[in-house]
């Protein structure tokens, strides 16, 4: 039976203020901010990137980091919830409020099996036996379409982004709570996978009378699912560390065009799986992420590799900057091959493949400032001074579209978009030959992700490193890539330059008529 929403408030939030900075000159981060939820309501809160979005869903929780300082009230069923003591938050966070965290990444225990991860909200939240715990969590991995039999036993490093995203949602609706706070949900995942998510939510929501804090850059989805939204402009969140947009193309030296079409990194029939654990192993459980794969990156080229959560991507981008072990195939870095070299070997040639990943929250160690971070690198492999690090941090910042007088503040106190540009400055301190981008422009808002492309395409042109963009949506990359790849259940199935399409598009057209993503492509060429 559907439920409709309450005339009475759930949730009543009032003058909540968040800053990180005693000064009083300096703008809060979220400044006076008022809003209530009502029981089975959706409210969703839009805005770009830094604009306090997160930070003001986390403030309600008290899971900001130690520095920050939070004033107002946020009265949860009558109780001020920025009152309460960490014995009173332990027995409402999960069983009465939850959250759904947009970096699914730091909400999963890597050491940790998927369903024992669910069974433990559950245990620590529930009376169930053992027995209903397990039942349940199974439950809760199919309902977000993950077959349990394999998904239960996995770790969560064997997961694709969009993947790991569904089992934090999972996470989150175990124990069926009142309020759900949604930050960017849908964030990393395909148009299918997207529509599933919030088809859930939705039917979540109208079943149990769940009431949704649905966190949001993009329009479509507030307007889809939201009763009500309210959109926080950049004045009142913490655009100060934003930098000036002007300033990376004055800092990055200008390199010659790339003509050479001599491939960096060549890929011959790379497979790659994952196999079940434990004392009873079960062959069907078994996953082949990489099957047969064949891929060329020409030196200095940006190749934009497109395909659906879960064909691969990642793990074909872990695999080719010798994060994870390939099971057969080659690997060749300027016609060497790297999976016959030697331990020491790989670890020399690591500086040259940097992989700048989905969730840029995993990269960066929260003890750090954003200016220790970047320099981690050089750090580690012990090049220059103390102070020559520190400069070329502040200069890595700038090149980037980041304010180096940021580079004092902790990494936690970053937008996601600043986040990932701090990722991006990150893997350039070594000055890598190739550059891999795992979805890292999922989860922002136009304007940064426009912002963040335009740094891609000057990373081209301006240093000439190879790069490899992978993606789910084939309209944004195709913008600024010199060729398409399609990824398919663990495969590249189709690699061509954008050039060539464009040039013969009714070629390609009737000839892959019947694939919806290659012919969302041809169809957007062709418009152009």
């Amino acid at each position: 039976m559907a439920v409709c929403p309450s005339t009475r408030a759930l949730l009543e939030v009032s003058d909540l203020t968040v800053s990180y900075n005693c000064n009083p000159e300096v703008r809060p981060v979220v400044d006076k901010l008022s809003f209530e939820i009502r029981e089975g309501e959706v409210l969703g809160i839009q805005g770009r990137s830094g604009s306090g979005k997160t930070t003001a869903a986390l403030a309600l929780l008290k899971l900001l980091p130690n520095a920050a300082r939070v004033s107002g009230s946020a009265l949860f069923r009558e109780h001020d919830l920025l009152k309460m003591n960490n014995l009173q938050l332990r027995r409402i966070r999960g069983r009465e409020i939850s959250i759904i965290y947009q970096e699914p990444v730091l909400a999963l225990n890597p050491v940790m099996r998927i369903g024992d991860q669910i069974v433990e909200v559950l245990r620590a939240h529930t009376e169930h036996t053992s027995q209903e715990r397990r039942q349940c969590a199974e439950h809760m991995l199919a309902s977000v379409r993950l077959n349990p039999s394999r998904f239960y036993y996995a770790y969560p490093h064997e997961l694709s982004g969009g993947e790991k995203h569904r089992v934090v949602l999972a996470q989150a609706l175990a124990c069926h709570p009142a309020l759900v706070i949604a930050d960017e949900p849908t964030a990393g995942l395909d148009g299918a996978l997207r529509t599933g998510i919030l088809d859930l939510i939705d039917g979540l929501r109208h079943e149990c009378g769940t009431a949704f804090l649905l966190i949001s850059h993009d329009a479509n989805v507030t307007s889809r699912l939201a009763d009500r939204t309210i959109c926080l402009s950049q004045h009142e969140g913490s655009g100060k560390f934003a930098g000036k947009t002007g300033q990376p193309s004055s800092f990055i030296p200008e390199m010659p065009p790339q003509c050479n079409a001599k491939p960096l990194i060549a890929v011959r029939s790379l497979n790659k799986s994952y196999r079940s654990r434990g004392l009873f192993r079960r062959r069907h459980a078994e996953k082949r992420a990489l099957d047969s794969v064949n891929l060329s990156l020409p030196a200095g080229s940006l190749v934009a590799l497109v395909g659906p959560s879960g064909s691969g991507k990642s793990t074909l981008a872990r695999c080719l900057t010798l994060i994870e072990e390939v099971d057969s195939g080659e690997i060749y870095l300027n016609q060497k091959n790297l999976l016959g070299l030697s331990a020491r070997e790989k670890r020399d040639l690591r500086p040259l493949l940097q992989y700048v990943p989905q969730d840029p929250a995993g990269a960066l160690n929260p003890r750090l400032s954003a200016g220790d971070a970047v320099s981690e690198p050089l750090v580690i492999q012990r090049r220059g001074t103390a102070r020559e690090r520190r400069m070329q941090a502040e200069l890595l910042m700038c090149q980037v579209g980041l304010d180096p007088g940021a580079a004092n503040r902790s990494c936690d106190e970053f937008s996601g978009g600043q986040k990932q540009r701090l990722a991006i400055a990150r893997a350039l301190a070594l000055r890598p030959k190739l550059l891999v981008f795992d979805e890292s422009l999922s989860g922002l808002d136009s304007t940064t992700e426009h912002e963040l492309l335009q740094l891609i395409r000057d990373l081209k042109h301006k240093l000439g490193v190879t790069q490899l963009l992978i993606s789910h949506d084939a309209e944004m990359v195709s913008a600024i890539a010199d060729s398409i790849a399609v990824m398919e259940d663990g495969t590249i199935s189709r690699h061509e330059s954008t050039a060539k399409i464009a040039a013969n598009p009714e070629h390609w057209i009737a000839e892959h008529a019947r694939d919806p993503m290659v012919f969302k492509l041809l169809m957007l060429t062709e418009t152009e």
